[in-house]
């Protein structure tokens, strides 16, 4: 019949909302009589020709696809049984074939020729024969890796992933290495949690690094257990910069070490501060959320029910009702700011203590700590005092030398010091001298800087003095932060923006200037 006919009837018989599988055409097409047509093999020859090639094998695991559950787990189930069957598989397919463009590919995604290209760049890879490929081939490598697939044991699993990582994501040329490795560095974890390794194994095989912020949580919460300079190592990898650019730290790091430690482990003991401890204030608590291992993968191995995994004091694991659970001290709850108010009253205290030069002005959003910082910082003070005097050991004979050589070197003293005062005069005139009213450099920054105090055009500024804003920012920031103890201005490439927590500082340092 005619095509168009032919597709309106089947345009109406959808429109009608028919729910089968059988199409009834309308009457018209009776009494139509149909000749016999050769079909012309011969074109489609190379087709079949490639399909007698295909190993019967290939075919066997594409057929082994069942459909009988739902989605997700069906998916993952028939890999495995897949993965499982073709474990010892190998081919010297070469030919060119095209990537698989999806999320989460599994054997079922790939064709006949796809497939034989994957299973002989594996052999190539079990053989020591490195060589890229396709993003999909290598994410199906891993799951085959993290379900046993190829594996003799769960430490077999991970030394060749590690393999892979060291000797295919490094090779030139390799899409999407670094998001893979990303993957990979969390899967490592999640395997080595679900598979029960201790602690000092998984950080062998992953690193410490991943372990740097519970280790300092850890710190904190039981400062007792550790040195000062440890607590002070754990408020730098919490707070970076903010520590190590201060001017008391600059100025004076050792009894910053130990003064923070100190009122650190005070206020701790002070317990309840406006109903919670300091720690608790800046890091909440333990937080009981759902955890989801080896995500995007199709692991499917069983957990026993109730099995438990204690990482450290900050962090554990538990599977229960078919699910599992982590309990930590998560990011999300860290209050960066509560641990900022504790250091930085410290260091303001410190700056008045030490005379290190401008003061910082009190702020309100750290008045919850100001009282317990105080009294423990005195009372640190205190002690390093005691502790310096306790040092001192006098040598009464040396100080008898001491005093016979200075009667010795006396007459020697009275004409060095005619000498220095006369060098003493010359300064003097040479200060006297006028220097010439040129700007330079720093007064254009600080032009620049009222401009920006006063919301006026400092631009002109920058562009007539052939300056650039990042530069004018890094300089004013390196100018004011002794004073100040943090940046005072931001730069987001042409424009800069004064942050307005400091903008009071800043005005009084400018009114002395």
């Amino acid at each position: 019949m005619d095509a168009k006919k032919f597709l309106d009837c089947i345009n109406e018989r959808y429109k009608r909302n028919v729910k089968s599988d059988l199409i009834v055409l309308d009457s018209s097409s009776e009494g139509t009589k149909y000749s016999d047509t050769a079909i012309p093999f011969a074109k489609g020859s190379d087709f079949f020709k490639k399909r007698e090639e295909t190993p019967k094998r290939i075919y066997e695991m594409i057929n082994m696809y069942s459909y009988n559950d739902y989605p997700w787990y069906q998916k993952s189930k028939n890999f495995y049984k897949q993965g499982k069957f073709m474990e010892d598989y190998e081919d010297n397919y070469y030919e060119k074939v095209r990537d698989y463009c999806g999320y989460f590919v599994t054997y079922h995604d790939l064709n006949a020729n796809q497939l034989r290209s994957y299973f002989t760049w594996r052999t190539d890879i079990r053989k020591g024969n490195y060589r890229g490929t396709y993003t999909s081939f290598i994410y199906l490598y891993i799951y085959e890796l993290l379900c046993g697939i190829g594996t003799v044991s769960k430490y077999d699993t991970i030394n060749k992933l590690k393999e892979l990582e060291d000797n295919v994501l490094n090779l030139y040329g390799i899409e999407n290495s670094i998001q893979i490795k990303r993957n990979l560095n969390r899967w490592y974890f999640e395997y080595a949690v679900i598979n029960g390794f201790s602690a000092d194994e998984i950080k062998e095989y992953i690193g410490e690094d991943v372990f740097k912020r519970d280790d300092a949580i850890e710190i904190f919460k039981k400062p007792e257990n550790h040195s000062d300079n440890e607590i002070f190592d754990a408020l730098v990898f919490l707070l970076g910069s903010r520590v190590t650019d201060s001017l008391s730290v600059k100025k004076q790091k050792e009894n910053m070490m130990y003064i923070f430690a100190y009122v650190w482990k005070a206020v701790l003991k002070a317990g309840g501060i406006d109903g919670q401890t300091v720690f608790t204030h800046c890091f909440s608590r333990l937080q009981s959320k759902r955890w989801y291992p080896l995500g995007n993968t199709p692991y499917l191995k069983e957990t026993c029910e109730g099995t438990g995994y204690i990482l450290n004091s900050v962090r554990s694991y538990h599977y229960s009702k078919q699910a599992w659970k982590e309990k930590s001290y998560t990011k999300e709850c860290f209050d960066k700011k509560k641990l900022i108010s504790v250091f930085r009253e410290i260091d303001r205290y410190m700056r008045v203590e030490y005379k290190l030069g401008y003061c910082l002005k009190e702020r309100e959003e750290d008045k919850w700590i100001r009282d317990y910082a105080k009294e423990a910082f005195d009372k640190a003070v205190l002690e390093l005092k005691g502790n310096e005097k306790k040092q001192i050991d006098i040598d009464f004979f040396a100080l008898n030398k001491i005093r016979s050589d200075a009667d010795i070197t006396r007459e020697s003293l009275i004409v060095e010091d005619t000498i220095f005062d006369i060098s003493d005069n010359e300064k003097t005139q040479e200060e006297e001298i006028v220097k010439p009213d040129m700007p330079t450099d720093m007064d254009i920054n600080i032009r620049i800087l009222e401009c920006i105090l006063a919301g006026e055009d400092y631009k002109q500024y920058i562009k007539e003095n052939n300056l650039f804003a990042s530069i004018v920012t890094d300089t004013l920031n390196e100018r004011f932060f002794d004073d100040i103890g943090d940046n005072i201005l931001e730069c987001d490439g042409e424009d800069i923006y004064l942050i307005e927590d400091y903008k009071e500082d800043v005005l009084d340092i400018m009114e002395r200037l």
